[in-house]
């Protein structure tokens, strides 16, 4: 028993060992390339070595570089085998079956395959059947993964703060923070009772949908190491996919070979995704093709339930961005709006604060024009959309809005170091991850005119008709003293990446008859000493 535990704990080192020199390796070999401007030889090598080195680092790959100019200039043959066929390990599934339950429980479990059907970055999975009849799939956590995971995410942590911050070099994110968050997530990916739960609760809130299948968990078979649920046939979005590069048609191949139609399967899909947001605590965070199954009758299914969403807690805030993003696909489209709802969710203290201060300009100043003297987050839209305009031109903000880059669309509106001084919250991000991972999945099928603008629609009319009070804005208001003191805050912060920007808005932004800037230069001087 020592010898062994001895021998277990040198092979943990050994792979330590090896995936930091990988690493390390692989950061020396991307700088080179960046520097020589060859992208696509950069990020097929970050992919590819991702994939080597396997789970936690094929999770990231599915999870950011999926949404990234990465995954989209990766040139492997193998690029969707990251969704749902990753190499197994060898496991002898009826041994561990044995271990993690007793006689009683095991005899519910009447046969099982002894070779994996498929394996994912933690998991592996077994085919098999119920003593009721139906078939199973059970889910069984890979060896090693605890004793390698925190060391791993360590890793990546310090591997993404180099890569990520040079991505976002002008936006103000708390980087940290969002590491933290992903840490998090992926610790909780491996937490099967906890995963076993999420999946039951689910399939309680859809159980009467026909059209919206969740697999049936069998609890009393689930351990810390085992999944056993319901086995959901169909086809899966990954291998659609591949189809559709050796030249298949999906939507034909759907009808085809399922009968169903692939837009009402997709309309479905991210209709229910988002509506969830609005109707639960907690949704499918990680909508990949892998974990989405078509199935016959227009259903559609989905599976995996490691990464469990938790939904915004300003979910009036969140409609208002689907709202504006819903317009994008009419006449009445508004980037200004847009930008004023994103600002809204990501910047919350900031919009509330001018919101706070124009309602107190126009109290206190009867004949100011309430659309340009006191509307401070429009005329800010305003100034950002004629930034982005300049930078990307007024032809090409359509399709950076259609793919769902909502951090993206905001770093181009910020502008190159931040002249607009805006720091993000990164509240709600696996939401907004699993949100563009479904539009990333529509658009990888080419079928975004098509399914979008419904999903937005569905959307928009369902939360209106059943949560009104999402519809009307009425964030907390801010004492005039907090919010001057955040938008002081906010200027000084414009005042060092933009003096001439700053010198623009204190000039709009007035308190009563007084300019802004004159009501705060003193408190404004006392923590910066800005020259103007």
């Amino acid at each position: 028993m020592v010898e062994a535990k001895k021998k277990d704990n040198s092979s943990i080192a050994a792979i330590k060992r090896h995936r930091t020199a990988l690493l390390a390796s692989l950061g020396t070999k991307a700088y080179y390339l960046n520097r020589r401007g060859k992208e696509a030889e950069m990020y097929s090598l970050i992919c590819d070595t991702m994939v080597e080195l396997g789970g936690i680092y094929v999770k990231f790959l599915q999870g950011v570089l999926l949404q990234s100019q990465a995954m989209r200039k990766w040139r492997s043959n193998d690029r969707l085998k990251i969704f749902e066929n990753l190499d197994h390990e060898p496991i002898d599934i009826v041994a561990v079956l044995r271990k993690e339950l007793t006689p009683a429980k095991l005899a519910k479990i009447t046969s099982i395959q002894p070779e994996p059907f498929a394996a994912g970055s933690f998991g592996q999975v077994y085919f098999g059947q119920h003593a009721s009849g139906k078939p199973i799939i059970i889910k069984v956590l890979r060896p090693m993964v605890h004793d390698l995971l925190k060391y791993d995410l360590r890793l990546l942590g310090i591997f993404s703060r180099g890569m990520v911050g040079k991505m976002s070099a002008n936006m103000d994110i708390d980087l940290n923070q969002a590491i933290k968050d992903f840490r998090v997530a992926t610790l909780r990916e491996t937490d099967y009772k906890a995963e076993a739960h999420f999946a039951h609760e689910l399939y309680d809130a859809y159980r009467d949908n026909k059209s919206f299948v969740i697999p049936e968990t069998f609890l009393d078979l689930c351990t810390d190491n085992i999944i056993v649920q319901e086995y959901i046939d169909g086809l899966s979005v990954a291998q659609l996919m591949r189809f559709q590069e050796q030249g298949v048609n999906p939507s034909k191949y759907v009808m085809e070979t399922l009968g169903s139609d692939l837009d009402i399967q997709l309309e479905i899909l991210g209709t229910e995704l988002l509506d969830g947001i609005f109707n639960l605590t907690h949704i499918q965070g990680d909508p990949h093709p892998g974990n989405v199954r078509l199935l016959t009758g227009n259903r559609v299914g989905i599976i995996d339930f490691g990464i469990a969403a938790p939904v915004p807690d300003n979910q009036a805030a969140f409609f208002g961005i689907i709202s504006a993003w819903h317009k994008l696909y009419s006449d009445d489209f508004d980037l200004t709006t847009l930008f004023e709802q994103f600002m809204r969710f990501f910047v919350s203290d900031l919009y509330k604060a001018l919101k706070r201060m124009g309602s107190f300009n126009r109290r206190n100043n009867p004949d100011a024009s309430p659309t340009e003297d006191s509307n401070y987050t429009r005329m800010l839209g305003k100034m950002a959309h004629d930034t982005l305009a300049k930078q990307v031109g007024a032809k090409d903000i359509r399709p950076i809005l259609e793919d769902g880059r909502v951090l993206q669309i905001m770093n181009q509106m910020i502008n190159k170091n931040n002249r607009f001084g805006l720091v993000l919250k990164l509240e709600a991000s696996e939401i907004l991850r699993a949100t563009q991972t479904y539009i990333t999945l529509v658009e990888s099928l080419g079928r975004r005119n098509q399914v979008l603008p419904k999903v937005f629609g569905n959307v928009v009319e369902r939360v209106s008709r059943e949560h009104p009070e999402l519809v009307r804005e009425d964030d907390d208001e801010l004492s005039v003293a907090q919010a001057v003191d955040i938008i002081s805050k906010w200027l000084e912060r414009v005042a060092t990446r933009d003096p001439a920007l700053f010198r623009q808005l204190v000039k709009k932004i007035r308190v009563g008859n007084n300019q802004f800037d004159t009501m705060t230069t003193q408190n404004r001087n006392q923590r910066a000493k800005i020259k103007l």
